[in-house]
């Protein structure tokens, strides 16, 4: 039996599983392997799966049937988060022939040539202990163009809604020299924007080195454009770092802060480590430092004991503090979390009626911040060129479009921003 040549990807849940996957990707081809769209026929088909909500648990059953209908002989590989959680029902849905934890999916290619040789199922679900430190190269990137650097992994936050760290495990940073050398690899090979991911990335420490630390070391590397900072907590984004990324020419603009609920009632429930006034003072800090910085958040819709006067209460104080955008989430129930055995949950229709309230006021924000710069120049990073469009990112993450030409991908030039640069949804 011939190795297989093509291998395909399907991934759901946080821009953290789309950098592994995307690293993955890279390793696939070290291998050999030849990368086709998931809509396509492979030899391999790879689902990195989340279980933060039940939607997602179906998305994740819906994607191993559509890839077990596209490729019957296929090899299928159900990996990340899901299995972590449920190995047992992973192992026992039809057809799947490979199933990988966590901190397992990075032995992907033992796993496939174990199964190819003995034809067992191979199933590899270690525990979330995090040990181990992030010390394997990783590279993860999107058309050489912008790369994720992971720098973390785990969490210890324990929000009572959450399974993530059921999932991914205790706190672990990145060794420092490792952090620095693998971002120097990144700018060598042509990438222009970093993405410094991770599941709680404000909680990097290594031997004394913080994120701004990070950040610091990464402005020194020649070719290296920018440098984004993913999603953070509020309480680990430091007063210091927000002071010097406005300083920053190579740090952008750019925040995104979980908020999860604007009402004090349901944070405490949730057990945020923050009340609104904590949330409040951070966002006026960054706005006194950088007035126009993007600042985007996470709302959860529906947690239980929400009734209508607390969801007015959070939809007010959410569009008092006027957010770049928002990512909205309904309330899921998750098996083992304390939050589903809470009193007072809130039914599957409230959900999405609050959902649906909020999607319309996240349209307003997107729309209100982007006016902002309608006929400012700003320094837009270009992804892809397709059909005489080109494609890219402004520092304050407005992705936009403007005809161009092959050759400005993995350019920086300057756009002119008006109204119709812009997708019907931004961000």
């Amino acid at each position: 039996m011939t190795k297989p040549l093509h291998i395909s990807f399907y991934t759901l849940g946080c821009k953290l599983n789309q950098a592994e996957t995307a690293a993955l990707g890279n390793e696939a081809e070290k291998n050999g392997y030849t990368i086709v769209p998931f809509e396509e026929p492979a030899d391999v088909t790879v689902i990195n799966s989340c279980t933060l909500t039940n939607r997602a648990d179906r998305k994740t059953r819906q994607a191993l049937y559509q890839a077990k209908r596209l490729s019957p002989d296929g090899i299928l590989v159900l990996a990340g988060c899901f299995p972590q959680i449920n190995p047992g029902k992973s192992a026992e849905i039809e057809g799947v022939d490979i199933v990988l934890g966590t901190r397992d999916k990075f032995d992907l290619f033992a796993a496939i040539d174990d199964f190819r040789r003995e034809g067992l199922q191979e199933v590899r679900v270690s525990p979330v202990n995090n040990r181990d430190r992030i010390a394997s190269s990783f590279i993860a990137a999107t058309d050489r163009t912008r790369a994720f650097l992971k720098i973390q992994e785990g969490c210890s936050n324990f929000c009572t809604y959450c399974i993530v760290p059921y999932a991914r495990g205790n706190p672990v940073s990145r060794e420092f020299g490792n952090t620095v050398s693998e971002a120097k690899r990144l700018a060598a090979a042509g990438y222009k924007e970093i993405v410094l991911s991770g599941i709680d990335i404000g909680a990097y420490q290594d031997q004394g080195k913080r994120l701004i630390d990070v950040a610091r070391a990464l402005e020194t590397i020649d070719g290296l454009e920018r440098i984004r900072i993913s999603s953070i907590e509020m309480n680990t984004l430091s007063d210091e770092l927000i002071r010097h990324a406005a300083a920053s020419e190579k740090i952008m603009p750019h925040f995104h802060l979980s908020l999860q609920s604007g009402s004090d009632t349901i944070l405490k429930a949730m057990n945020r480590k923050y009340l609104t006034a904590d949330f409040t003072q951070k966002m006026e800090t960054i706005r006194k430092y950088i007035p126009d910085a993007s600042i985007g958040t996470d709302v959860i819709v529906g947690f239980p004991g929400e009734n209508d006067a607390l969801f007015r209460e959070a939809l007010d104080y959410i569009s008092d503090m006027e957010f770049s955008y928002l990512h909205v989430f309904r309330f899921s129930a998750r098996h083992g979390t304390p939050a589903a055995t809470l009193p007072k949950q809130v039914p599957e229709a409230g959900r999405k009626a609050r959902a649906a309230i909020l999607e319309d006021t996240d349209r307003n924000l997107r729309q209100t911040y982007a006016s902002r710069f309608f006929g400012t120049a700003q320094p837009v990073l270009w992804e892809r060129c397709e059909e005489g469009l080109c494609y890219g990112l402004t520092p304050h993450y407005l992705h936009v479009s403007a005809p161009g030409e092959p050759a400005w991908r993995n350019t920086i030039s300057t756009l002119v921003l008006q109204a119709d640069h812009l997708p019907s949804e931004n961000g």
